[in-house]
């Protein structure tokens, strides 16, 4: 019997014969094209001369989905031409890229592409390029986060849990400096692997909490747990994550949980929180883009007495999104509009509807953010990780609230 972990093993070895193969074949050019790194994902299909045919990989996925993050080398002064043989793999600026490195990331720009397709020159210096449907972040943006923030005195990382592939599962924690009877705030990412975009407003929501002079609220008063990887061998493996066979992630919330993750969230918090944890958030991306895709919003709760604190959430957060990238409450989702029904969790529970029975809970809501486009304005880290801090501030002002 071949393991889930044998057969991905199997897949990428193939996958990269693939790739290396038909270079070869095809003689000079000689573009090799491969996806054995952190987040990596892709399918050669075909490369002939500077033209190149792929597609996603969706192993362990039901059903179609868009992501994908492949390097290409052998590359210099050449003018490039990928061609993917799947419809909505792109989000409005994407292709996303980085050259001679994979960190200053770029979008390419909007009407970059046709027909599923793109074409990229090179410069005579370059040599290596990462493209990918979006900002990738995997475990190790994190550690390079971590590293540089300022005031981390009351910061602690942990580990949550191993996942299946012996992996650390993070946990950070912000304990405040002064109350012996702190307010607990969970916020978790990365239910569904593909979903990066989601990590650089966590960032934004930690590092304001750490440093912003207005927050000495929250230092004080409340405790923070952090999960950024919920599915951390999806991240890294480059998995799309979302309709994970035989589960999602974001749907294991009920009966007994198959991921262990999810499993040691569902065991730790109880006893974490006291009953004093007042508020979960769990940041999502939503579908890659077009209508309802592309602006930021929060998803209403089916017990209709969260729901109502979604709204004085979500009505804050627009008060206190004073950057470029901006959410408005009119874009709420409420219960039993759109795709947010009952038919939509008949394969499980979500986060959001387990954590609203805890015991103490008085907000909990998933958050939608856009890969690329919010209300036509292009993404960018610095933009998430602002709005991050609209977060944080709307934090603040609720817990007030309640006291």
């Amino acid at each position: 019997m071949v393991t889930k972990t044998g057969m991905r093993s199997i897949i990428v070895i193939l996958t990269i014969i693939q790739s290396f193969f038909i270079c070869d074949v095809n003689g000079q050019n000689n573009l090799k094209i491969s996806s054995d790194f952190p987040g990596g994902n892709i399918v050669v299909n075909k490369i002939s001369e500077d033209t190149v045919w792929l597609e996603p990989d969706l192993s362990f996925t039901e059903g179609k989905w868009f992501y994908w993050y492949f390097k290409i080398s052998n590359i210099s002064g050449k003018k490039i031409s990928f061609k993917f043989s799947n419809n909505d793999l792109f989000a409005k600026y994407s292709p996303a890229y980085s050259i001679n490195n994979d960190q200053t990331w770029l979008w390419y720009g909007e009407n970059r592409v046709e027909n599923n397709s793109f074409s990229f020159s090179f410069g005579e210096q370059d040599t290596i390029a990462f493209f990918s449907m979006a900002f990738p972040y995997t475990e190790k943006n994190l550690h390079v986060f971590l590293s540089k923030l300022n005031s981390k005195d009351l910061l602690k990382v942990d580990t949550l849990c191993f996942s299946p592939e012996k992996r650390i599962i993070e946990k950070i924690t912000i304990i405040p400096s002064a109350n012996k009877l702190p307010i607990k705030v969970l916020i978790t990412a990365r239910h569904h692997a593909c979903e990066m975009m989601a990590n650089y407003v966590v960032e934004g929501i930690i590092e304001s909490i750490l440093n912003e002079r207005d927050l000495k609220y929250l230092r004080e008063n409340v405790e923070f747990l952090f999960i950024p990887f919920i599915d951390k061998d999806g991240v890294e493996n480059g998995e799309q994550g979302k309709n994970r066979i035989p589960r999602d992630h974001n749907r294991d919330y009920v009966n007994k949980s198959i991921h262990a993750s999810t499993a040691a969230l569902r065991t730790m918090v109880p006893i974490w929180s006291e009953g004093k944890m007042k508020i979960a958030l769990d940041v999502h991306c939503p579908w890659i883009k077009g209508k309802g895709n592309e602006f930021i919003y929060l998803v209403g709760n089916s017990d209709s007495t969260i729901e109502k604190e979604q709204i004085v959430f979500s009505k804050l957060l627009e008060e206190n999104s004073l950057g470029e990238i901006k959410i408005y409450h009119k874009d709420f989702l409420p219960f039993g509009v759109n795709w947010n029904t009952n038919s939509n969790y008949t394969k499980g529970m979500s986060f959001s509807k387990w954590a609203s029975q805890l015991e103490g809970i008085s907000l909990a809501s998933t958050i939608e953010f856009p890969y690329a486009n919010v209300s036509g304005i292009q993404v960018s880290k610095d933009g998430a990780r602002i709005f991050g801090k609209a977060i944080a501030y709307s934090i603040k002002d609720y817990l007030e609230s309640l006291e």
